[in-house]
């Protein structure tokens, strides 16, 4: 099974890969952001594994916990606040993680604590929603209908785990 890839929002959008053991979880080229074409600035990073599953995790208004699992047998775009959006598509049997936006530069910062990095795009705000091979599955707008099951409005915190 592979090392999960995590998507989260503590305020912005986090990314982070959970390696065993001593694993640090680096993944530095989301930090060079460049022109990707058609007016798109982003950044993105090779992982060599293959993922198939994708696991949302929301908390709503009241504390509670709710999830949905979903197969992976193409892409995942998780649009954030402020424009922001990540994508993890699965090439040629790698996952290929691109930060990218046509309406500001990603600003990508890595942190470290205990041996274990992540990537925050720190200019993005929370995630609003997740589409997975094509079809939106998740959306925390007012008028989106697309949370797990029993999950109500406002949504607090989001997760996406890609194994």
């Amino acid at each position: 099974m592979a090392a999960p890839v995590i998507f989260d929002d503590g305020g912005s959008t986090r990314i982070k890969r959970v390696l065993p053991g001593n694993g640090v979880g680096e993944m530095d080229s989301l930090l060079n952001v460049d022109d990707l074409g058609g007016g798109v600035r982003g950044s993105s990073h090779k992982v060599n594994d293959s993922f198939t599953q994708v696991l949302i995790v929301c908390q709503d208004k009241t504390g509670n916990a709710f999830s949905s699992s979903h197969t992976l047998n193409g892409a995942v775009e998780v649009i954030s606040g402020l424009n922001q959006q990540v994508s993890a598509q699965m090439v040629a049997g790698d996952l290929l993680l691109t930060v990218s936006s046509s309406a500001s530069d990603p600003i990508v910062e890595a942190k470290q604590h205990k041996k274990k990095r992540r990537y925050v795009v720190s200019n993005s705000g929370p995630i609003e929603t997740v589409t997975i091979n094509g079809t939106k599955v998740y959306d925390t707008g007012a008028s989106g209908t697309m949370l797990p099951a029993g999950a109500d409005r406002p949504v607090l915190y989001t997760s996406i785990v890609l194994t």
